[in-house]
């Protein structure tokens, strides 16, 4: 179901240029897109502090969010 899918925006997909639902290999559902939010959340937390600083900068801006 194409609208419970956590990349299905304003009717267009912002996982892929494209939208094509049917098949989609990235569909998560909005639920199951939050839950692995916290996973990695979790795991970064984890690291040492070198690590999640240089994670965070890099893949977060420099401050960490999750939906």
């Amino acid at each position: 179901m194409m609208e419970d899918c956590f990349a299905y925006k304003r009717n267009s997909c912002t996982a892929l240029k494209v939208k094509q639902c049917e098949g989609c290999s990235f569909y998560k559902s909005k639920v199951q897109y939050r839950l692995d939010q916290k996973k990695a959340l979790a795991r970064i937390y984890t690291l040492d502090a070198d690590q999640r600083d240089d994670i965070i900068k890099t893949y977060y801006g420099g401050q960490l969010e999750v939906e």
